[in-house]
């Protein structure tokens, strides 16, 4: 497998302004990232002008933004409320196309994801961004998210067979800490699959660890990843990173799995 691995700046939340994890990243010899939007001030032209200006000048190639949770509650049955939400959304796709991204990583809905009233309202409203996207030229990218909707492989064929305009983000530990087979996942995403994020999971430990650090089955993974033909990058998302060291050392581990599902391909008769 030939996939770039890409880098989350979210990784260096909190102690990196968004920004500013920019230039770390592009230091480390990144040249694809992820770009978390965390406040309100980043979702202004003002500051999507000054991203771009960051990530040209080092170099920077934007492949998808991830969008914060809280601020997109396009569901919501309170008038003014979707008013906002969906304002700040078509100024998110304004960010989208000045940076030339492919993706938006949405985590979609987050409370009562039982409740059929709310996750129709949920495909609703991911009817209409998808849509709102596809015309900027962006997938919208609904994640699996252990807290939220999309947990299982029949959640990712419920919205494939709603027929919503969207795509998907995979999530390694995510997978994990749902207690859902990622390969699973990944087959159901299948063509839809735009963005991968890898980070490891294990049971009673931190959350997001790097890759290497946990309990995941990395070979089949990255097994099914090669399966459903995903050629987009691999970006890390471990948390609360502070020593870049670990970055680096999380490339190297998937760089060498990567190598070695290839070299098992090549030996498979």
């Amino acid at each position: 497998m030939n996939l770039e691995i890409g880098l989350s700046t979210a990784a260096l939340y909190p102690s990196h302004l968004t920004e500013d994890a920019l230039t770390t990243i592009a230091g480390l010899g990144f040249r694809t990232v992820e770009i978390f939007l965390q406040a309100e001030e980043e979702y202004t032209p003002t500051f999507g002008a000054e991203l771009d200006r960051r990530r040209r000048d080092l170099g920077l190639r934007v492949h998808s933004l991830h969008l914060y949770v809280p601020y997109f509650d396009l569901w919501s049955p309170y008038p003014r409320m979707i008013q906002e939400t969906r304002a700040r959304f078509r100024r998110l796709l304004e960010i989208a196309t000045t940076l030339e991204a492919r993706a938006l990583t949405w985590h979609g809905l987050r409370y009562g994801v039982d409740n059929p009233r709310l996750i129709a309202a949920f495909f609703e409203s991911a009817a209409w961004a998808g849509e709102q996207a596809q015309t900027a030229g962006v997938t919208l990218c609904i994640e699996n998210v252990s807290w939220c909707y999309l947990r299982t492989p029949d959640q990712v064929t419920a919205i494939r067979q709603a027929d919503l305009p969207v795509g998907f983000t995979f999530d390694t530990f995510q997978a994990g800490e749902s207690g859902t087979d990622p390969a699973a996942l990944i087959r159901a995403m299948d063509s839809r699959l735009a963005t991968v994020h890898l980070a490891d999971y294990a049971p009673g430990g931190p959350r997001h660890l790097p890759p290497g650090e946990g309990t995941l089955d990395w070979p089949s993974i990255l097994q099914a990843l090669q399966a459903v033909g995903y050629d987009g990058p691999l970006i890390l998302e471990p948390a609360h990173v502070e020593n870049t060291t670990i970055l680096l050392r999380a490339r190297d581990f998937v760089q060498q799995a990567l190598t070695n599902v290839a070299l098992t391909e090549n030996r498979t008769p």
